[in-house]
């Protein structure tokens, strides 16, 4: 997928944290515009990744959208807004 999204239109960078002893993974990614973003997610490998989640997903899964001027993302703004995110994938 990291692939993918370097050779996605629109994608201004992304990020990967991870916690492997307990298998918790956290991605971002910025667009210069919600443009990018549909092709992106409709494509392979990311498509069957977006289908498979709800199986994979642990307790708490989430994601979150917001849009900024600015550009300025990083983790500490990235895990405030998953205190209330967009969408849970379960419980």
């Amino acid at each position: 997928m990291e692939r993918q999204l370097r050779e996605s239109e629109g994608l201004v960078r992304y990020g990967l944290k991870t916690d492997l002893p307990h298998k918790r993974f956290w991605t971002y990614s910025v667009w210069n515009s919600r443009k990018g973003i549909g092709p992106f997610v409709a494509a392979q490998p990311h498509a069957t990744a977006v289908e498979m989640f709800a199986h994979w997903a642990g307790k708490g899964a989430a994601f979150v959208e917001w849009t900024n001027a600015d550009g300025k993302v990083d983790w500490d703004e990235a895990d405030r807004r998953l205190k209330d995110p967009t969408f849970y994938y379960g419980q």
